[in-house]
């Protein structure tokens, strides 16, 4: 069974994460993977140089973020595969399900940048449940 888990970094990822390796363990096994977008977050009226210093920032972070997840995996002696891809993050998740053949996307209701609201969706959450093929485990 494949797993697919986007991480952001936040501790609702982080939970996810830990609910995604207990299912795969619980399943006997099955591989995880996850995706750590990079978003692109430079606008017309940013100039180069700044963009350049927020896109390696961006980037610095996910790099981080991988390591951190595939540590964990490590410790729980789980397959697993992380990717940092940059691109618009509902995007990047439903094609990266794709690509791994996900069986289920396992996601936070929200993520960093999320709902606060008791109960909603975050955006990006909303956009992977209503746009995508695949069955999502959406994790509180």
């Amino acid at each position: 069974m494949n797993l697919l888990v986007p991480h952001d970094g936040s501790a609702s990822s982080g939970k996810t994460l830990d609910k995604a390796l207990e299912l795969a363990q619980k399943m006997g096994g099955g591989k995880i993977y996850s995706v750590v977008v990079v978003p692109d977050l430079c606008i017309s009226f940013v100039g180069q140089d700044e963009c350049n210093l927020l896109d390696d920032t961006l980037r610095k972070e996910g790099q981080g973020i991988k390591k951190a997840v595939e540590a964990r995996l490590a410790e729980k002696g789980v397959q697993g595969e992380v990717f940092v891809k940059a691109g618009s993050p509902d995007t990047v998740i439903l094609e990266t399900a794709d690509q791994v053949n996900a069986d289920y996307i396992v996601m936070g209701a929200s993520g960093k940048h999320g709902a606060e609201i008791r109960g909603a969706l975050g955006g990006v959450t909303c956009k992977v449940v209503n746009l995508g093929r695949r069955s999502v485990i959406v994790v509180k």
